[in-house]
């Protein structure tokens, strides 16, 4: 295989963790990587990212990463479509394929049809694909659920369910996500939009619906905190008794008025403290039947990373356009030297 080149946009923890992966691969090379935060610039790459340097230095300036000859850029800086548009198409427009972490970027015409639409015909026209891919969206709901599917006569009813242990997320992301509230200001927030919790479960609903020709009427959602019955203090975050340790999101999908697809995902900062056990389950219902779990579940921050770069290779053989998984080829891991 020649050398696969990769520019990096966001240099956070899932930009690190893909710096780590790709660097112990020795067909993969990256070349350059920008960042937002200008404490980062000039930088280097390897020693941000706990390894030996690199030789390379982050900038704060998208132009001049983007010159530097490649084959892909990886966008991993939010969660919004809207918001990592911008690095979209200045990728596609210096002839990158692109692959970004944003959510909702896994089925982006859930979120905005124009947009989608633009990017591409923007990404056909220069003959280079786009996909928005992490661990969940991505692989646990998507890619893996899809493939559960391949043994099923039919898909009368889905239900899936994660438990995640957060506390090694940033403190950005876990107050994102909600932890660390009064019960009183987690409602706020959640009101407000300032407190999401997971993103990514109606993306995941769309894609099943479309691979597996049904129509979602609606989505149902709820949302409800775990407030802390004692302290909690990890190294990003300290919650205190009487905060939000956790939280659990319930979405349903519904198809003829009735739940067709159902997902429960519990967050916890200590989730065997609160009587969970970090696991992630699928249930197919239909003529033949399958119940799958997996323990102790698959770690967020390495299990995104090992997706985004397992895709590359994928990418680049796709066709060209805005793409999902259900378009790619099966991603597998490659070849790496010790980490």
């Amino acid at each position: 295989m020649t050398e696969i080149k990769v520019i990096l946009s966001g240099v956070g923890g899932v930009g690190r963790n893909v710096t780590r992966l790709l660097s112990a691969r020795q067909d993969f090379r990256i070349v350059t990587a920008y960042s937002r935060n200008p404490t980062l610039a000039g930088q280097d790459l390897g020693v941000l990212a706990g390894i030996e340097p690199l030789g390379v230095e982050v900038t704060g300036n998208r132009e001049v990463a983007l010159v530097e000859p490649a084959d892909v850029l990886i966008v991993a800086t939010t969660s919004f479509l809207r918001e990592v548009a911008v690095d979209l198409r200045a990728g596609v427009e210096h002839g990158l394929n692109v692959i970004t972490t944003a959510e909702e970027a896994a089925f982006p015409w859930l979120t905005d049809v124009p947009l989608s639409e633009e990017l591409d015909q923007l990404s056909q026209a220069r003959q280079v694909s786009i996909l928005g891919v992490g661990l969940n969206p991505g692989f646990i709901f998507d890619a893996l659920l899809l493939t559960a599917t391949g043994v099923a006569w039919d898909v009368q009813r889905i239900q899936v369910r994660r438990v995640v242990d957060i506390s090694r997320f940033s403190a950005t992301i876990q107050r994102r996500l909600g932890i660390g509230f009064s019960q009183a200001e987690f409602e706020a927030g959640v009101k407000t939009g300032s407190i999401t919790g997971h993103i990514g479960f109606p993306q995941s609903f769309a894609l099943a619906a479309k691979c597996l020709g049904r129509t979602l009427e609606r989505i149902e959602k709820t949302f409800e905190p775990l407030i802390a019955e004692r302290a909690y203090i990890n190294q990003h975050i300290g919650v205190e008794a009487g905060q939000t340790g956790g939280f659990i999101q319930r979405s349903t999908g519904l198809v003829n008025g009735q739940p067709w697809i159902s997902a429960e995902f519990v967050a916890h900062v200590d989730p065997p403290a609160v009587g969970f056990t970090p696991a992630d389950a699928i249930s197919i219902e239909g003529y033949n039947p399958l119940d799958m779990t997996i323990r102790p579940g698959c770690n967020p921050q390495l299990g995104t990373a090992a997706m985004v770069a397992n895709c590359i290779p994928r990418v680049i053989e796709a066709r060209p356009g805005l793409l999902t998984v259900a378009d790619l080829a099966l991603p597998h891991a490659r070849f790496s030297l010790n980490f």
